[in-house]
């Protein structure tokens, strides 16, 4: 592990896992969870491919940095983590609110990478979801992140997976990753969210892009990620059967490989 600085002392937790001369990959967390939901697909890629995976500003083990955030703060991040690194390029995936840096990295930064994978993510956030967010913010204000492990259990697994005793092992390290967000780091990810505006711009990334949607993602409904698919150019799409919002985890082998065949 290593950390990267950034200002008012504030510093994210950083992976490098295999050389800097292999063609790499940074994965980048959802809100509330940390690099450890990247396990399956470190496991399955790590010997093609230079694995860099961060704790998202206030997340996991990097620093809990004082909000609200925005997406320009979160993309420059990944800037910095690259800098740091002498990494000239990269392919980037992520999911949720790493889905939605992607599509910012993408418009504000192609150059610096290859390929994106933007999985379980929307593209803009309308007025009627921005209250929901603010609901969130009120709940982990009074009650710290502890508050919101129920209702982010019940969006990120389908009842199905959730129920099945093999998989208690990812509910526990979801509890876990969760109730280890900052307060900070959530209420300021959720500002961010609340802002996100990118739909209206993904007609103009000209670089190859991945879609990933979960066929029971309440969050980033499979209807929405193929609108965005069919806006972007040179984008593709894949719907994971089954899966709802943390599909990397809950189809974890489907995922790793439709990841790893469009990126091969």
């Amino acid at each position: 592990m290593t950390r990267v600085s950034l200002e008012n002392n504030d510093y994210l937790n950083v992976e490098v896992i295999g050389s800097l001369d292999l063609p790499k990959i940074i994965f980048s967390n959802s809100l509330g969870s940390d690099l450890r939901m990247w396990d399956p697909q470190v496991e399955a890629m790590k010997d093609k491919y230079c694995i860099i995976r961060y704790d998202k500003r206030g997340h996991g083990k990097s620093s809990p940095a004082k909000g609200p955030y925005s997406f320009d703060m979160l993309e420059n991040d990944v800037i910095k983590i690259m800098d740091d690194l002498n990494v000239e390029k990269a392919n980037f995936v992520g999911l949720s609110m790493g889905g939605m840096t992607s599509l910012g990295l993408a418009l504000k930064h192609q150059s610096r990478f290859n390929k994106f994978v933007c999985c379980a993510a929307r593209a803009d956030m309308p007025p009627p979801l921005q209250e929901g967010w603010d609901q969130r913010i009120t709940v982990v204000t009074e009650n710290d992140t502890k508050g919101v492990v129920n209702g982010s259990l019940e969006r990120w697994f389908s009842e199905e997976f959730s129920k099945d005793p093999d998989n208690s092992d990812i509910i526990n390290l979801s509890k876990d990753m969760i109730t280890n967000t900052s307060k900070e780091g959530y209420i300021g990810s959720c500002e961010a969210i609340k802002k996100l505006d990118y739909l209206k711009d993904l007609s103009t990334i000209n670089k190859e892009i991945l879609y990933i949607s979960g066929e029971k993602d309440m969050g980033a409904p499979a209807m929405a990620m193929e609108e965005m698919h069919h806006i972007t150019p040179n984008s593709k799409y894949e719907c994971i059967s089954g899966a709802a919002h943390i599909l990397n985890l809950e189809c974890a082998e489907k995922v790793s490989n439709t990841i790893l065949e469009f990126l091969n």
